[in-house]
């Protein structure tokens, strides 16, 4: 890592390569890959060096494979690589506290791992480190592997937490439908009886309050389309199963990626696009010309300037013409 100190500003660090010493800044796609060694190689580096299925580290001689190459997400190199020791060791080392009769022959075992981490770790007896995992891992090969299908009590716990979240959440989409369809029964008979009110108390074109009716009807039906489109995805993303990290640890209760991210892409591609449509003003109520206004009769009750007004350009033409525009425009949201 380079440090770089900006006047005015507060310190940065600059991710650089070990091996080419490239930057962030020179290079902002670049990205620092770590190995099971723990040191760090940038993205092109990897593709330059690691031509072959398998080389070795340019900073410990360390033979690693490519195909081991993950993205670098802590800035300290050395914790990446303990995560991977740790994550090794806890695949042979896998005995959980229901195995032990005490609970201090369970303390002791867990503080014998992390002496086994630490050593990998710090290269520390590595080598000997190594060759007690392999004869451990050797000898109890089978009750590894039965230990690997086991969940403990708190996997148990957390899986009976997820369960009962999902059984909530089904419940709520079901109260939720039953809302929808109440709401749908009400709001059928509100328009019939909005559209009979509106036709019996306007003295306007019939067809114009018609044609308002359908515009809001068809806004309306579109979003129950887009609601339908969403509890189609909410169905479809239910049953999957939660994403886990590389350790186990679930994330969420419905996330994760299977077979139906491709029914929940389909279901967002029947969503139609917005289309605009220009008002069409009431035939009964055209906007009259600039140069009708007076003689039209719609200056009679507007006051007239004073000599200082006209002066300036200002005439009654101009508080007539912006009435007679907020008029109109509340007469199409009305309408």
């Amino acid at each position: 890592m380079a440090a770089k100190v900006a006047k005015g500003k507060t310190e940065t660090y600059e991710i650089e390569c070990p091996s080419c010493k490239t930057t962030k800044y020179r290079n902002p796609q670049m990205k620092l890959m770590v190995n099971e060694c723990g040191h760090a190689l940038c993205d092109d580096c990897v593709k330059t060096i690691f031509v072959k299925e398998s080389g070795q580290c340019p900073e410990c001689d360390m033979i690693i494979k490519r195909a081991k190459f993950r993205v670098q997400i802590f800035e300290d190199p050395l914790v990446e690589k303990e995560i991977d020791i740790r994550r090794k060791v806890g695949r042979i080392h896998n005995k959980i506290e229901d195995d032990f009769s005490k609970v201090e022959e369970y303390d002791d075992y867990l503080e014998m791992i992390e002496d086994l981490v630490y050593c990998l770790t710090y290269d520390q007896n590595k080598a000997e480190t190594e060759r007690k995992l392999e004869s451990y891992e050797r000898i109890h090969r089978e009750e590894i592997k039965k230990n690997s299908h086991r969940k403990s009590a708190a996997d148990e716990e957390l899986d009976k937490i997820i369960e009962e979240e999902k059984l909530k959440y089904l419940q709520r989409l079901q109260e939720q439908r039953k809302e929808m369809e109440k709401t749908k029964q009400n709001s059928s008979s509100n328009r019939n009886t909005s559209l009979l009110k509106d036709l019996m108390a306007s003295d306007g074109d019939a067809s114009l309050i018609v044609q308002s009716h359908a515009k809001r009807l068809k806004m309306e039906k579109e979003g129950e389309e887009q609601e339908e489109i969403l509890a189609k995805i909410e169905a479809a993303t239910a049953g999957k199963n939660p994403k886990e990290f590389s350790s186990g640890v679930r994330i969420g209760v419905f996330g994760g990626a299977g077979k139906g991210d491709s029914a929940v892409a389909a279901l967002m591609m029947q969503a139609t696009d917005y289309e605009y449509e220009s008002p069409v003003l009431s035939d009964r109520l055209p906007l009259p010309e600039w140069n009708d206004l007076q003689s039209a009769g719609y200056l009679a009750h507007v006051r007239q300037p004073g000599p200082a007004a006209h002066a300036g350009g200002y005439t009654e033409h101009y508080a007539c013409m912006r009435a007679l525009h907020e008029f109109m425009a509340s007469h199409i949201l009305h309408c």
